[in-house]
């Protein structure tokens, strides 16, 4: 099997769009790698070692179905070869136009990838700053006392079995551009907020519900009770749970609030309904939509909506806009677009923790024309 024939099968088979047969040739064929056929590997570093890593890499994208690659769509065959330094799929010299690979350089910007930090908003309006830096106990009110655990999330504990039934202050905790942050709630409601995101919650549930808001993303690993039902409100819309773990993409610039579930089931209903509308129920794997007032539901592969926990900008099909929007939360830039900028999609993901000289070096690879400008991304024809 030639290089240009392997590549194409391998972009089948990483799709899951292979058939029985020719996933069993690419098996194969994987565990028998030969780099023999790639004259400028040896560019890369010790021949030997990136065969072996290139064959740990293809069994775990085989069964994950997943391309460590920003790249349009039309380009899944661009490249195979990893860059032991980075953990990237480097493009050779068959797009990059020149005999090396494209080399990367040290970032010279003061463009950062995010980081933990939030700001905690107390009821009587004073505000914690949240870095990480900062441990130990942020404040105690009546019977739950809040601190700042050494994984940067805000702990709300109880310091009293008794049961209190006294309606309980909100605090707000919000991520700016460029920020993430985590929660542990007093039930045990664990959330993880990405940037840009706030969440509205009572210090205490104290009611037959427990209600919170939010805005932009977030992950739920809803802690169960039976007895009251677990709602998230926002966007026009409001999830309902008993004990479950979803994620909830609300930021208002994505015309679509989504709802993914991974673990349990969710029922979802607008907010101008009530609880007891019949909404719609989604298992794990499937997602809810709710556009311009109406719900819908679709399959998906949820691990996909939640690869923003796991340390990853992930892209299917995304449009140049899906892509610029993600970045700019994360990176905390601003983008302007210039002219038409067509009508690719892309698909592959980046490392959260890249630096933003090799975001820049990725977007440009793949024919985006990108031009940072202060802390302005402008991209043009």
């Amino acid at each position: 099997m030639s290089y240009e024939e392997f590549i194409k099968l391998y972009e089948r088979c990483t799709l899951g769009n292979c058939t029985p047969e020719e996933q069993k040739i690419f098996e194969e064929y994987r565990d028998n790698f030969d780099l023999s056929d790639i004259p400028w590997i040896s560019d890369f570093g010790d021949k030997a070692e990136i065969e072996k890593r290139l064959k740990v890499d293809l069994h775990r994208r085989l069964s994950k179905n997943q391309v460590r690659r920003l790249m349009p769509a039309r380009w899944w065959a661009a490249a195979i070869i990893i860059f032991a330094l980075g953990g990237l799929i480097v493009v050779n010299r068959y797009f990059s136009g020149s005999t090396k690979p494209y080399e990367l350089t040290s970032d010279k910007n003061s463009i950062k990838p995010g980081s933990n930090k939030a700001t905690l908003t107390l009821a009587d309006g004073r505000q914690i700053t949240l870095d990480g830096s900062r441990k130990g106990r942020l404040f105690t009110l009546n019977h739950i006392s809040a601190n700042n655990d050494v994984d940067s999330s805000v702990v709300y504990q109880k310091n009293t079995s008794e049961i209190t039934t006294t309606p309980q202050p909100y605090n707000v905790l919000s991520t700016p551009r460029g920020g993430k942050y985590q929660l542990i709630m007093a039930d045990g409601t664990k959330v993880w907020l990405n940037a840009g995101s706030t969440i509205k919650f009572p210090v205490d549930f104290t009611s037959n519900e427990r209600t919170v808001e939010l805005s932009g993303e977030a992950y739920f690993e809803v802690a169960h009770d039976s007895h009251r039902p677990f709602k998230v409100s926002g966007a026009g819309q409001v999830v309902k749970v008993l004990g479950t773990h979803f994620n909830i993409n609300a930021y208002p610039e994505e015309g679509a609030v989504k709802t993914t579930l991974l673990e349990g089931s969710v029922k979802v209903y607008a907010k101008s309904q009530t609880s007891a509308s019949p909404g719609i129920i989604i298992k794990p794997n499937e997602q809810a939509v709710f556009k311009n007032d109406k719900l819908s539901k679709t399959t998906v592969d949820a691990d996909d909506f939640t690869a923003w926990k796991n340390g990853l900008i992930l892209f299917r099909d995304a449009d140049i806009h899906d892509v610029m929007r993600k970045i700019s939360r994360w990176y905390n830039v601003d983008v302007e677009y210039r002219g038409q900028v067509g009508n690719d999609t892309y698909n592959g993901e980046i490392p959260r923790n890249a630096a933003f000289s090799e975001v820049l070096r990725i977007l440009k690879l793949d024919d985006i024309n990108v031009k940072l400008s202060g802390q302005k991304l402008i991209v043009s024809q």
